[in-house]
């Protein structure tokens, strides 16, 4: 059930929605009611509600329009005079409502799709030795469409020399906060590349570029140590860190990655 609030210092409209029967049906509970803006102000700001309604003369809707501007997540629904134009803005209200839902809800899954990716790309990093038909189930069981395991793939070590000192004398965010600034600018992906970061401590760290599309072996080391320069830009312009780069290296496919960790593993 969705929550409305009717703020409104009309008498007639407050009692229309107090008396309406149909809220249940229509998937609303009953509505909350406030007679001043500052009345809509303080339920607003003690209660959850997914919807507002609001009619208000000219000083009232001032402030309350003033404080709603504040909060743009708040969806409006237009405020009826009589039962029938009601009955269409509940039932048009709860369409946009239910369409929002479910659009946070795909984004959400997204999300957390996004996150089962990168974990199995830094697995890789990390060297787990996965063989082509664990690396091709894990690819369609997580729907990478964007990328090919078949695709060429470069891999980047490097250091921030300064790393530990960044952290425990000049940054004061905490570690979370700081992998979380790596990674925004170290993942910042392209229409050609897509990138994960792995971060094995505050100055050593892994990133492995996977193409977006066909590209060969040498565009896709080249993209990788174009990506870096601009990733070194932007650490000495907004850390004042230097990046210390030990190695790119390419492999013919995700598998060729997959099977050097297999080796490293064997010995």
């Amino acid at each position: 059930m969705y929550k409305l609030l009717l703020v409104s210092d009309k008498e007639e409209v407050r009692a229309l929605y107090e008396q309406f029967s149909e809220w249940e049906n229509l998937g609303f509970e009953r509505p909350a009611v406030a007679s001043s803006a500052q009345e809509g102000i303080s339920l607003l700001e003690g209660e959850r509600f997914d919807a507002v309604s609001s009619l208000l003369s000219v000083s009232e809707g001032k402030q309350f329009f003033s404080y709603l501007s504040r909060r743009p997540e708040m969806m409006g629904m237009e405020t009826a005079r009589d039962e029938a134009r009601l009955r269409r803005e509940i039932s048009s209200a709860r369409r946009a409502l239910s369409s929002r839902d479910a659009q946070r809800q795909t984004e959400r899954v997204d999300d957390l799709t996004r996150v089962m990716q990168d974990e199995f790309f830094r697995d890789l990093l990390r060297g787990a030795a996965f063989d082509e038909a664990h690396i091709d189930e894990r690819m369609r069981s997580l729907k990478m469409c964007a990328v090919s395991a078949a695709r060429p793939v470069a891999m980047s070590s490097f250091r921030l020399p300064q790393g530990d000192y960044f952290l425990a004398e000049v940054w004061r965010y905490g570690r979370d906060r700081l992998e979380n600034a790596l990674r925004n600018i170290f993942e910042a992906c392209d229409r050609h590349m897509y990138y994960v970061l792995l971060i094995i401590n505050p100055h050593h760290m892994r990133l492995l570029g996977l193409p977006c599309e066909d590209m060969e072996g040498q565009a896709v080391y080249d993209q990788m140590a174009s990506h870096l320069a601009r990733c070194r830009q932007c650490l000495e312009e907004y850390f004042e860190l230097t990046l210390d780069i030990k190695r790119i290296v390419g492999y013919d496919s995700l598998y060729a990655l997959g099977r050097e960790n297999s080796l490293r593993v064997a010995h």
